[in-house]
């Protein structure tokens, strides 16, 4: 089998997004990552070059125009076969082929309706050196349908993000009547809590928690500075925790509550890796990692359209207004969801279960995943 070596380029970044863990640590068979490298970047100078540039955006802020540019300036040649471009697309001459999110991975969202800029995108997205587009969602692929049409001839393939958590994470041990909800360590505003449905979360466990004394409600991460801490004693707050720590708690767990508007496609990988049932909304993308064979998909309240024309969420002010008036009766719909698998043992493990096997040896399984990529690849060095 040829040896392939793939160059990831996130572009220039301090630290390599926990999702792309798994193609450095477990890679297709005969495939070589590494990562990008800038002229001038390195570990010590990245924080000092990031403020001089964040500076000098504040003064010209055309500057920012130009960050795609400057990023492709400063990428040193690796000597790979291939570069693989992560959520955006750079121009280079090699081979390459690129994995995206939404439509707006190629254009700034201001630029969603000059037709301008759209066409140039479009030109780029077609040069002959781009070989492949892997949206990581079916909604990303719609996204980029709805934006660019079929004015863009690549072929395109969904890679579902995976991730691999070893045996000595996942050890046999008594699980606690413990239920998680994994907040944010990034409460500069509260837009992130209620996104991810942490406000009608929170109301629910200090209902259940009062009604299940012998359960714990545990949240992960911070809350608004706004919210009230009077809460029962067996609803717990933890705050940041290295990830080893984190998944201990997973490990001890029995449920995971993630009401999110939004797949959090980390968060349900991990809860599947521990045969966690999940609970979330029925809403973009989270209905490709949960279904009724492993889990519970929650209607929420309407919240008109926080779709936008281009099948992206978009949180308006009055999107975030109207996820707070329907906190108290999407409370209810999580409350009635949580109790039962409370209730129910074997649902609880069986729906565990069937989330395990997906993410060991099913549809976001490493090998499924690698598979695929590997197919991509060789496609791209031959066409």
């Amino acid at each position: 089998m040829k040896k392939i070596k793939v160059q990831l380029d996130f572009n220039i970044t301090k630290k390599t997004h926990s999702l792309y863990h798994s193609f450095f640590n477990n890679p297709p068979e005969g495939v070589e990552y590494i990562k990008s490298e800038f002229v001038g970047v390195n570990e010590k100078s990245y924080s000092t070059l990031g403020k001089i540039y964040k500076k000098i955006v504040k003064i010209l802020p055309f500057v920012s125009k130009f960050h795609q540019t400057i990023n492709d300036i400063l990428r040193k040649d690796s000597g790979a076969d291939l570069i693989h471009f992560t959520f955006h697309l750079g121009n280079t001459k090699k081979r390459c082929v690129a994995d995206y999110e939404t439509g707006y991975s190629f254009i700034n969202i201001k630029d969603k309706e000059n037709n301008l800029v759209k066409k140039r995108i479009i030109r780029k997205l077609n040069k002959k050196n781009l070989k492949y587009l892997m949206p990581i969602h079916k909604e990303s692929l719609k996204s980029f349908k709805l934006l660019f049409g079929d004015k863009v001839k690549k072929p395109q393939e969904i890679i579902y993000p995976t991730i691999f958590i070893s045996e000595e994470f996942r050890q046999h041990v008594k699980r606690k009547n413990r239920i998680i909800f994994i907040s944010t360590n990034n409460i500069l505003e509260d837009q992130i809590f209620l996104i991810k449905g942490g406000l009608e979360t929170l109301i629910a466990f200090e209902k259940l928690a009062k009604k299940y004394p012998r359960w714990n409600f545990t949240i992960l991460g911070k809350l608004p500075s706004n919210i009230k801490m009077d809460f029962p004693k067996n609803l717990l707050l933890i705050n940041s925790l290295p990830r080893e720590e984190m998944w201990k708690i997973f490990n001890e767990s029995k449920i995971f509550v993630q009401p999110c508007y939004q797949a959090p496609a980390m968060a349900f990988l991990e809860a599947m890796w521990f045969k966690l049932p999940i609970i979330t909304y029925n809403c973009w993308a989270n209905d490709e990692y949960v279904d009724d064979k492993n889990g519970i998909l929650i209607n929420p309240e309407s919240i008109n359209s926080y779709i936008d024309k281009y099948n992206v969420p978009d949180y308006t002010k009055d999107v975030l207004e109207r996820i707070k008036e329907n906190s108290s009766k999407n409370s209810k719909k999580i409350e009635k969801a949580v109790e039962k698998l409370i209730k129910n043992n074997n649902l609880r493990e069986k729906l565990g279960e069937n989330g395990f096997n997906r993410v060991s040896t099913g549809k976001f399984s490493i090998d499924k995943k690698n598979e695929k990529l590997r197919k991509i690849y060789e496609y791209a060095l031959i066409k």
